[in-house]
């Protein structure tokens, strides 16, 4: 013990006898850390890709119906941005109701923006088959990019209870005129670009 005591005291001896220099050395090596945050940092953060996932909720009338869902994407960086695929996440859980893929090998260029939906059908089936009929469950937009980059957006409740009464219409529609509905499913949920 009592070595390591002389170990302590000549180091504090030795922080003492140090030349610390003057509080303008100090800025001046403030300043020059700086400089060069600023010319490391602000190349990356412009060629940086960003953009903005949107999840929207898309009703039919004059009847008030849910028919769907539409997540949107909008290129808001200044570089060309590889999309992987559009989705809808849930929340607290690692699987994703996937939208599209028709991305792939595709770029969205700077101020672009593209959108593809799912009818509410086809969302609330899946749900009920993750969750059972009953649960409050909670969904976001998702965008994956070609260099794993995951854009997210707001987070919308939805009671799969509630869901079930909302889509009384839509099931009596797509069970008594398929050839509609598909023709409905293509105009409103295919992938494409946002004017």
């Amino acid at each position: 013990m009592k070595d390591i005591g002389n170990y302590w005291e000549y180091f504090i001896e030795w922080i003492k006898r140090l030349n610390w220099g003057t509080v303008p050395d100090w800025f001046g090596a403030l300043g020059t850390i700086a400089a060069v945050f600023v010319a490391v940092y602000l190349p990356y953060r412009a060629t940086r890709p960003r953009g903005k996932a949107e999840l929207e909720s898309m009703y039919y009338t004059p009847q008030v119906e849910l028919m769907g869902f539409k997540v949107s994407f909008y290129n808001t960086g200044s570089t060309a941005i590889n999309i992987r695929s559009l989705s809808i996440g849930l929340v607290g859980s690692t699987k994703m109701l996937l939208l599209s893929m028709e991305f792939l090998g595709g770029v969205i260029q700077p101020g672009e923006g593209y959108s593809t939906g799912c009818n509410a059908v086809g969302v609330y089936k899946t749900l009920k088959d993750i969750y059972g009929p009953n649960k409050k469950v909670k969904i976001y937009p998702k965008v994956t990019d070609s260099i794993g980059n995951i854009y997210t957006g707001k987070v919308i409740s939805l009671s799969l209870k509630s869901m079930r009464e909302d889509l009384k219409f839509q099931y009596q529609y797509y069970n008594l005129n398929p050839q509609a509905a598909n023709a409905e499913n293509e105009e409103l949920f295919n992938t494409k670009k946002i004017d």
